[in-house]
């Protein structure tokens, strides 16, 4: 059985990750706050812009692969924490690939959609980066950095992560919202690609098998825009998509600018991998058949 390391274990993501991995490859848990749930797998706390406890880890794990999902996600304190932010999706993902180096494992890099300006949508994996926000500055410095490292690696993009977790995302946010009838503001003007965690988490443990390197589009299936989210999310979950209000961009005074069209042609990464992204109501109903 190999051994595999999961960064950011904790979140959405990883946790997912390591629910789906550990019947086929002995996981290892690394986070910078110890949030264990899951009981088949090693945890260790790390911060990964440590660069030398980084490489001291990896080395005494000795994965076959490390599938390096840790990032400081929230795009507005990104934007105002700019060299904290790149401490930790920049060179934070250096120091993996450092480590991958150093004991020849293959790493699987979780990037972003918001490399993008969001001008065109639908973006192929050839389409040229132009980040608006420092998230998304950072994270195209991730994969940027890790290119100049001599390790095998996929850098798989995605959008709008979502599925159950002790942490709100945008779909558990809608369900709760909704459930106590309150009424949700919702964005008529952001595009995505929606993904369903469990449906990315089967694409990446699929990469740590495949002898496919590059950049891979590993989102949702489905071009929508968040308003149009909100009332599906309310339609799978039988809920009052009335109190949905659309709302427009400029009206949330976002510290971050955000782009407009983000979403992602999946086709390259479904291909290659031989799995089917799901769209945003098989997504949906997979969530839903989880409720007991």
């Amino acid at each position: 059985m190999e051994n595999i390391l999961i960064t950011g274990c904790s979140g959405l993501l990883g946790n997912k990750v390591i629910k789906h991995g550990f019947k086929e490859f002995k996981c290892f848990g690394a986070d910078r706050v110890a949030q264990k749930d899951i009981t088949d797998y090693e945890f260790y706390k790390l911060d990964v812009s440590d660069k030398d406890k980084t490489i001291e880890l990896i080395k005494k794990l000795n994965p076959s692969a490390v599938i390096h999902a840790a990032a400081l996600t929230n795009v507005d304190y990104c934007e105002e924490h700019p060299k904290e932010a790149y401490k930790i999706n920049a060179k934070g993902t250096e120091n993996i690939g450092l480590g991958c180096e150093e004991v020849g494992a293959r790493l699987i890099y979780v990037s972003t959609d918001f490399v993008f300006d969001g001008k065109k949508g639908m973006y192929k994996e050839t389409d040229p980066t132009n980040p608006v926000s420092v998230y998304g500055q950072t994270k195209l410095e991730g994969e940027k950095l890790i290119k100049n490292i001599d390790i095998d690696y996929c850098i798989a993009r995605t959008s709008v992560l979502y599925g159950w977790h002790k942490n709100f995302n945008f779909v558990t946010w809608v369900i709760d919202e909704l459930k106590n009838d309150n009424r949700v503001n919702v964005v008529i003007d952001q595009y995505t690609s929606p993904t369903y965690a469990d449906n990315l988490a089967e694409v990446l443990l699929t990469m740590v098998g495949k002898d496919i390197d590059g950049v891979f589009h590993t989102a949702g299936s489905e071009e929508i825009g968040r308003y149009e989210f909100a009332e599906k999310i309310a339609d799978v979950f039988n809920l009052n998509k009335k109190l949905i209000n659309p709302i427009t961009s400029d009206s949330l005074k976002q510290k971050a600018k955000r782009p407009r069209n983000s979403s992602l042609d999946v086709g390259k990464t479904e291909e290659k991998s031989g799995v089917h992204l799901m769209n945003i109501y098989e997504g949906l109903n997979e969530m839903k058949k989880e409720i007991k």
